[in-house]
């Protein structure tokens, strides 16, 4: 039987090569943000359970996933990242807003 595998995100489907037995690689530059995805391998979807993985969500679907930062020191969010993880950081009224909303719109069940 040949296996074939895939990773899968919301918005495509894309096969890994096998580049050696029991080594499967796809290579793609994305830009800044959380990406989560499953694999596809023969016709089943998998997490793989050694990468990072997210809580089950409102459908019991568990993913894996990563965050892509995007490391050039000149960005908007690179400078607000800097700001946020220094140890004196005090939010602007705008940001304790924001932050207070996204609470609020949390299921209470999380």
């Amino acid at each position: 039987m040949t296996n074939s595998f895939y990773f899968v995100t919301l918005l495509q489907r894309m096969p890994l090569t096998n580049e050696k037995q029991g080594l499967w690689i796809m290579e793609k530059e994305l830009p800044e943000g959380h990406y989560e995805y499953k694999y596809i391998v023969d016709g089943e979807w998998l997490c793989n359970k050694d990468e990072q993985s997210t809580y089950p969500n409102k459908d019991g679907h568990v993913n894996n996933y990563v965050d892509i930062i995007d490391d050039d020191a000149t960005s908007i969010n690179s400078a607000l990242r800097k700001r946020l993880s220094d140890d004196d950081f005090d939010l602007t009224e705008d940001e304790r807003l924001k932050v207070r909303q996204f609470l609020e719109s949390r299921p209470d069940d999380e």
